[in-house]
């Protein structure tokens, strides 16, 4: 790697990037255009991470990290605009000589470096190890060479010298091609390296370490909660469905975790009724509480309350002793009633005109990409589905999971007809709270793309009809995981926006409330909460903007400068009036 040229600013704090432009107005090695379109490149990254180039110190680690939170749609650019905004800063630093920089993708490579990239007949492979060779070369380090440390170094260097967006991903992918290659063609005599993994650590404890006394009481009160034999003399008189059943067994999981980390032996735990002990239910929560930063948690607060129910119903503790339970989760701080500050900087963006506009355009985007594609693919499925996805909730916020698994013919009447009515239709069992049943109109326009989608896009990638949206390529059911991933990457990448699919009934709600200040019972049933009062916790704060904004257009209104009275005309005297006045002056 090159060495750091001699006149470097001796500042420890480093150049600037106001220092970058200057030394790139005093070269003269660069042509008047060239000169301008860095040194534009050098202000405009300045301008996309907001900050005074003054200010701004040229660590190109801290401004790849930066920029990779930069999305260009919400910016107002394209991706490749981006990419060459990043390209020219990149050559505005090598050209400058302030920071090292990685070797440029035209840099010549070393005879053995040549020789080995020649051998490689996958395209993959030459363009996943073209980086490495490059630094190599100019490192004078032959591929036989390749071990774990130098790989190290490469990745430190591309840290430090460049503006990769993942460092990560690329240390991941260069060892997996590396060892690949390295299989292919043994006679290159090539190292393996070892495949980093940057997986943060297990948050808990292994679910086999703990007692199987204890894993096969669990096991008993799962399959009882679900409902196992409705029948049976002492039988739940209301089953848990299965993503409470899920999220019982991650508040078990969790709980038995704190008690470890508090200093109880994983072992020494035979049964759910050690969880409740006042003396272990009083070392969890203190764990918990201390692990969050002794901050509200509603996780925190849940954990407390299901073991609770657990004690309750379970292990059928007594009065006193659930008594002193209730107390202590008492002592757990609640997160205040509303939204979370997440959710509402998700539907803060919506106060801008011009990311509404890009949210409700986005659908028929992509729907003209998906019906120009000659040869559909998954990609094309994938697409197909991001739009609608995107359209409904748009239109019918529905809970994800109901979402996911929206199926022709039981949820969806479609229609086409100049006057039919397509509908969407969520019995009362598939709901959360099991009793409010849902019912929408479906728009013209989304009928069409459901049909088209149904009838003609669908069947040329999977070869028959579907009968879900939600489908892989292979026609078996996407998972609710992949779908919100494909929500959230289109609407990202393509929009601009941040929003997860459960963040569109927030959308939903603004969008009301915003129109109708205080029309809670319209959102209730809009959403299908089972009672108002769900509905105000969450949006009641909704209700104080509005009632702040409407305050201040009175004050705004009352403070206005009145416009100038009119000069009120003179009227000319009438005839007797005029006769009268000359009388009394004697004329």
């Amino acid at each position: 790697m090159s060495q750091r040229p001699p006149h470097i600013s001796t500042d420890p704090s480093g150049p600037s990037l106001a220092d970058l432009e200057q030394a790139l107005q005093t070269t003269g090695q660069l042509s008047a255009v060239r000169r301008r379109d860095l040194r534009s490149a050098v202000a405009r990254v300045a301008a996309l991470l907001g900050e005074d180039p003054a200010r701004l110190r040229l660590d190109l680690e801290s401004v790849a990290a930066r920029l990779s939170a930069v999305n260009p749609v919400a910016a107002g650019l394209s991706a490749k605009r981006l990419a060459n905004i990043r390209s020219d800063f990149l050559a505005a630093v090598r050209q400058s000589g302030l920071h090292p920089v990685l070797p440029p993708a035209k840099s010549e490579l070393s005879s053995h470096w040549q020789t080995m990239m020649g051998r490689l007949p996958a395209k993959r492979h030459r363009l996943g190890l073209a980086r490495l060779a490059r630094f190599a070369s100019t490192a004078r380090i032959d591929p036989a060479e390749i071990d774990d440390a130098t790989l190290e170094r490469f990745i430190g260097e591309v840290r430090r010298g460049s503006l990769h967006q993942n460092p990560n991903v690329l240390h991941r992918n260069v060892a997996t091609i590396w060892n690949e290659v390295a299989v292919a063609f043994p006679d290159l005599g090539l190292a393996q390296v070892s495949k980093p993994c940057f997986r943060a650590p297990a948050k808990r404890i292994v679910w086999d370490t703990t007692a199987e006394a204890f894993r096969a009481d669990v096991a008993k009160y799962l399959e009882w909660s679900a409902g196992a034999d409705q029948f049976a003399e002492d039988a739940r008189p209301r089953p848990l469905a299965p993503r409470t059943l899920k999220l019982r067994h991650n508040q078990i999981h969790a709980a038995i975790t704190a008690l470890v980390e508090s200093g109880v032996p994983a072992d020494s735990m035979a049964c759910l009724g050690d969880l409740v002990r006042l003396d272990h239910f009083r070392r969890i929560l203190r764990q918990r509480y201390e692990e969050a930063g002794r901050k509200a948690n509603n996780f925190n607060r849940d954990l407390a309350e299901a073991l609770i129910q657990i004690a309750r119903e379970w292990v059928k503790v007594d009065h006193a002793h659930l008594a002193e339970l209730k107390r202590l989760s008492g002592k757990m701080p609640m997160l205040p009633k509303g939204l979370t500050p997440k959710n509402k900087r998700s539907i803060a963006q919506f106060d801008d005109p011009e990311v509404v506009r890009r949210l409700l355009d986005l659908p028929a985007q992509l729907w003209t990409e998906v019906r120009r594609d000659p040869k559909p693919n998954f990609r094309t499925l994938a697409r197909a589905q991001a739009a609608l996805a995107i359209a409904m909730l748009t239109y019918m916020p529905v809970r994800s999971h109901n979402l996911h698994e929206l199926m022709f013919g039981r949820h969806l009447f479609l229609h086409d007809g100049a006057r039919a009515t397509s509908s969407l239709e969520i019995p009362a069992d598939e709901v959360k709270n099991k009793t409010t049943a849902l019912s929408f109109d479906i728009p013209p326009k989304l009928a069409k793309m459901l049909l088209e989608y149904r009838d003609r896009i669908a069947p040329k990638v999977i070869a028959r009809r579907p009968e879900r949206v939600f489908i892989n390529a292979d026609g078996s059911p996407k998972s609710q995981a992949m779908v919100a991933i494909l929500i959230k990457t289109y609407l990202s990448k393509r929009a601009g926006i941040v929003m997860t699919p459960h963040q569109f009934r927030h959308l939903g709600a603004k969008i009301i409330l915003d129109d109708q200040a205080g029309a809670h019972e319209l959102v209730r049933q809009f959403l299908g909460h089972k009672n108002l009062k769900t509905t105000t916790d969450f949006y009641a704060g909704l209700n104080t903007r509005r009632a702040g904004l409407h305050h201040q257009r009175l004050i705004e209104a009352a403070i206005a400068p009145r416009p100038a009275a009119q000069k009120a005309r003179k009227k000319r005297p009438s005839h007797s009036s005029k006769a009268r006045t000359e009388q009394a002056n004697g004329w």
